[in-house]
C-alpha cells in the first residue's frame, strides 16, 4: 500500500447516496474526522467526491489520498475506478472487521456517517486489514463473473432437483430408491414423471404398450433392464395409490400434482439451457487467457477448477508471497497469541471466497491419489491422527501454492509446464507419478489393516459405511458432517477427476462444519 497523508471513509449505498467522510493521516488533526457529506453514484457525484477532497486537503490532485470502502455491494468496482482515474488508491476492507470497529466508535448506533468515520479510521488502526484494489485485465475479469454466474446456476439446478424430488417423492419413492442420481434425472425418466403421474395409468397402459412407449423414449440410451425396474415401481406404487383412494384419504393431491412435477421439470431444463450458454461463453472467453490450459495441467484440476483458479489468483503479482496467497484462500488457521506465545490447533478462518474453497476441497480429493508428494503429504497427516475433512483442507492449501507458483514461472518463461516428481523432487512422467502414489496408498492400507489404527477416521460411521457399500470400489470412507464421503481404492477403481465433473455441485453437507488447520 502507497504512503497516504489523508483518508477517505466512502459507505456505500446500493438505493441511495453514499456517504463520506475526510480524515487527516498525519499532523495535529491525524483522526479527527471533518463532516459528512452525501455522495451520488453518478458522474457528477463522483467528481464532487474529488472535488471536495482538492478543497479539504488543499491540493490540486488526489496523490496521497486513500479511499476506503467495504466490498458490500455492485457500487465499489465503479467508485474505486473512478478515484483511481483521479490519482488515488482505493483499497477495501472487510465488512465483519468494520462492524466490530464501528461498535468500538458508537456500540448502541448505526448510521452512514458513523460508517464512513469507521472506514476512515480502519487504515490508520488495522493498516494491515485493508487491501487495495489492482487492475484486473477484462478476460480475467470476464472469467471470474461467469464462473461465478456458472456456479449460481448450478446451485438453482440442484435447488429445483431436490424440490422435483420432493414433490413426486410420496407416490414414487421406491422408485426414487432404485434410482441412481443420474437415472433419476435422465430423459426417459423426465417423460416417465411427466406421462405417468398416476401409477394407475402406467398399469391401464398394459406391459406390451408400456414397452414400446419405453423403447420410443429410450433410443437405445439407458441402462438394460431399467424397463423393468419402471413397471415393477408402478405396479407397488398403484396399489398404494388405490388403497389411499378407496378410502379418500390421497396424502396428496392429483390435480395440483401433474402441474408441480410439469412445472419444476420446466425450471430444471431452463437453468439447465442457460447452463449451458455460461459454458459455452466460458469456453470462449478462456481462449483469451492460457494460463487456463496450463493449471489444467495439475493433478485434480479440471476444466472448472482451472477457470476458478486463473480467474481467482491471476494476475500472477496479486499476492507477494506464498503466505499472502494461502490466507486468501481461507485454509489457514486462526491466529492467537498473548505474551509470547502462540496457541495452535485452531480451527481455520471463515474468511476466503467460498468457490475457491469448495473447488480446492474437490481438487484435493483427486489429486492426493494422483500425485506422489500430495499423496505422502496426506498420508503423514492421517498416520498422525488427523480426520479427512482435515487433509482435504491441507492439501486444498498446497494446490493453491503451486498454482499460484506456476503461475509466477509462466509470467516469466511462456513455455512453461507443471512437472510431476517424485519423493526426492526428481521429474517422473505422470504414469509414474500415479502408480508411485497408488503404491503409496497401498502400502499404508497394508499398515493399518495389520492393526487398529489411532487416526480420527478410523472407525468409519454408519453413514460411512452405507456408502461404501453403495459405491463398489471403495476401501473405507470418511464422514464430513453429514455426508459420507467415500475415498476410491486406487489398486480397485482410480480416482475420477472430479474436478471437471462435479466441482459445479454445491456441498452436501446438512451443516458446514470448520475443520481444524494442521
Amino acid at each position: 500500500m502507497k504512503p497516504f497523508r489523508t483518508v477517505v471513509g466512502v459507505d456505500l449505498a446500493r438505493r441511495a447516496p453514499h456517504k463520506a467522510v475526510l480524515m487527516a493521516a498525519e499532523g495535529p488533526q491525524r483522526g479527527v474526522a471533518h463532516r459528512a457529506w452525501p455522495v451520488t453514484h453518478d458522474v457528477v457525484g463522483l467528481e464532487r467526491l474529488c472535488q471536495r477532497i482538492r478543497q479539504e486537503t488543499g491540493q490540486t490532485s488526489l496523490e496521497g489520498v486513500l479511499v476506503n470502502m467495504e466490498p458490500t455491494s455492485g457500487v465499489w468496482p465503479a467508485v474505486a475506478a473512478y478515484v483511481r482515474l483521479e490519482g488515488a488508491e482505493a483499497c477495501l476492507t472487510r465488512t465483519d472487521l468494520t462492524s466490530q470497529w464501528r461498535k468500538v466508535h458508537s456500540r448502541c448506533h448505526k448510521t452512514d456517517r458513523i460508517d464512513a468515520r469507521t472506514l476512515a479510521t480502519v487504515p490508520l488502526t488495522f493498516p494491515e486489514r485493508v487491501w487495495p484494489v489492482r487492475p484486473v485485465p477484462a478476460p480475467i475479469r470476464a472469467l471470474r463473473e461467469l464462473s461465478t454466474q456458472r456456479q449460481r446456476l448450478v446451485e438453482e439446478i440442484v435447488r429445483w432437483k431436490n424440490r422435483f424430488l420432493a414433490v413426486v417423492e410420496p407416490v414414487w419413492g421406491g422408485l426414487l430408491g432404485a434410482l441412481t442420481e443420474s437415472q433419476r434425472f435422465s430423459e426417459v425418466l423426465r417423460a416417465f414423471f411427466r406421462r405417468f403421474v398416476n401409477p394407475c395409468d402406467a398399469l391401464r397402459y398394459g406391459r406390451a404398450r408400456f414397452d414400446a412407449w419405453y423403447v420410443k423414449q429410450a433410443h437405445g440410451l439407458t441402462e438394460a433392464g431399467l424397463d423393468e425396474v419402471l413397471w415393477k415401481a408402478a405396479e407397488s406404487a398403484a396399489a398404494l395409490w388405490r388403497l389411499f383412494e378407496a378410502h379418500h384419504a390421497l396424502p396428496w393431491s392429483p390435480d395440483a400434482l401433474p402441474f408441480l412435477i410439469e412445472q419444476d421439470l420446466r425450471l430444471i431444463e431452463v437453468y439447465e439451457q442457460e447452463l449451458a450458454g455460461i459454458e459455452a461463453r466460458i469456453a470462449t472467453v478462456r481462449q483469451a487467457v492460457p494460463e487456463c490450459d496450463l493449471l489444467e495441467q495439475m493433478p485434480g484440476v479440471g476444466k472448472v477448477v482451472s477457470v476458478t483458479l486463473a480467474g481467482l489468483l491471476l494476475p500472477a503479482d496479486r499476492f507477494a508471497n506464498a503466505r499472502q496467497c494461502g490466507a486468501y484462500t481461507g485454509f489457514v488457521s486462526r491466529t492467537k497469541g498473548s505474551a509470547g506465545r502462540e496457541t495452535e490447533g485452531l480451527r481455520i478462518t471463515k474468511t476466503g471466497n467460498r468457490r475457491l474453497k469448495r473447488d480446492l476441497a474437490l481438487a484435493a480429493d483427486t489429486a492426493m491419489y494422483h500425485d506422489p508428494q500430495l499423496a505422502d503429504f496426506a498420508i503423514r497427516l492421517l498416520t498422525h491422527g488427523k480426520h479427512y475433512n482435515e487433509v482435504r483442507v491441507a492439501v486444498g492449501r498446497k494446490i493453491a501454492l503451486r498454482a499460484r507458483a506456476l503461475l509466477q514461472r509462466a509470467q516469466n518463461a511462456p513455455d512453461a509446464t507443471f512437472e510431476w516428481r517424485d519423493l526426492q523432487g526428481r521429474k517422473v512422467t505422470p504414469q509414474q507419478a500415479k502408480a508411485l502414489a497408488r503404491t503409496l496408498w497401498e502400502r499404508h492400507r497394508a499398515t493399518q489393516a495389520k492393526g487398529p489404527s489411532t487416526s480420527a477416521h478410523s472407525g468409519p460411521s454408519e453413514d460411512a459405511a452405507r456408502q461404501t457399500d453403495a459405491q463398489p470400489g471403495c476401501k473405507y470412507a470418511h464422514t464430513i458432517g453429514q455426508c459420507a464421503i467415500a475415498t476410491p481404492d486406487p489398486a480397485i477403481v482410480p480416482p475420477v477427476d472430479n474436478s471437471s465433473s462435479n466441482c459445479g455441485k454445491p456441498s452436501k453437507n446438512r451443516h458446514q462444519t470448520t475443520p481444524k488447520q494442521t
